[in-house]
């Protein structure tokens, strides 16, 4: 390849911080986690008072047939039996009896009995048995949780800040472009679409748009040819960038991990390793994973200020 990086901008010198959302715990989401925790210690015990969640036992009476049962359980405040005669449950002792006025007619609910739910507090043995790397106590897994949240929060918040700062480090680096390596790259690209149409049984420059909606986001092959020659440039870029990059901080991409991808692509996308191999030649393969990198290095400079 002719094209080279003539002088890269040092992206650290781009302040992102302005473009970054505050990351706020979903306090909710967090809770609901640590409950998920307690599912399997879950227990029940015969009570005297219904709450929430709680085994329901009930005799109803009520000159609708529906409603003249001797004996029924539900789970109150779950909505799968009857969501106001479960309503009214909630509070009953044992012995009691309410009433209720339904469109059905009146209906008398008495309570025979209770099996209350027994939700223990999270505790050190259980997050220990989740066998997660460095989580053995309740505080390392609610750490470890709000750790997830803020890494999907990244995932989401930073695209525009990325975006951005690639602008500005492909802008304000000096590089050598070659019209031969640019035309390379979206013949590339052009030939893994055909081949991807092929595999699906069409032929890329005769698609129609019904067939390339939900594909690309274009209607026609030319339109596909104009996107493709105008991403060119910056792709080719971010190439020389991840290629730059690797030279300082060691990433390589080899026939290892070639053949580590082509296993799950064709795992993810469900074909053979043929067809993955086809549609995604080696050359390609190299090329996007340096210009993925160039991505990645940036990336990883943002999320310290996350």
């Amino acid at each position: 390849m002719k094209s080279r990086v003539l002088r890269a901008k040092d992206y650290r010198e781009v302040d992102v911080k302005p473009l970054l959302k505050p990351f706020a715990p979903d306090k909710t989401a967090l809770e609901t986690e640590l409950r998920r925790l307690t599912n399997p210690y879950i227990c029940w015990e015969a009570g005297t008072t219904v709450f929430p969640g709680d085994q329901v036992m009930c005799r109803l009476a009520s000159d609708c047939p529906r409603f003249q049962k001797e004996k029924v359980r539900f789970v109150a405040g779950s909505g799968m039996f009857h969501k106001e005669l479960e309503d009214m449950s909630i509070g009953m002792g044992v012995g009691e009896t309410r009433e209720a006025v339904l469109p059905e007619g009146k209906v008398s609910l008495t309570l025979v009995g209770v099996m209350n739910r027994v939700v223990p507090e999270p505790g050190d043995e259980m997050v220990e048995k989740l066998g997660l790397d460095g989580v053995h106590t309740v505080a390392e897994y609610r750490a470890y949780l709000l750790e997830q949240q803020k890494a999907a929060a990244f995932q989401e918040d930073s695209y525009d800040a990325l975006n951005h700062l690639m602008r500005e480090v492909i802008s304000g680096s000096e590089f050598v472009l070659d019209r031969e390596d640019w035309a390379e790259a979206i013949n590339r690209e052009l030939d893994r679409c055909r081949t991807l149409c092929h595999q699906e049984g069409m032929v890329l420059e005769k698609m129609t748009p019904e067939q390339f909606q939900g594909r690309i986001p274009v209607k026609s092959y030319h339109e596909l040819v104009a996107m493709l020659q105008y991403e060119g440039w910056d792709k080719l870029c971010r190439y020389l960038l991840g290629c730059r990059y690797a030279e300082s901080d060691g990433f390589q991409a080899g026939e290892a991990e070639y053949g580590k991808f082509i296993a799950d692509y064709a795992s993810s996308w469900h074909v053979s390793e043929e067809n993955a191999r086809e549609a995604n030649p080696y050359d390609s393969f190299l090329f996007n994973e340096y210009a993925g990198h160039a991505y990645t290095v940036l990336k990883e400079y943002i999320r310290k200020f996350y």
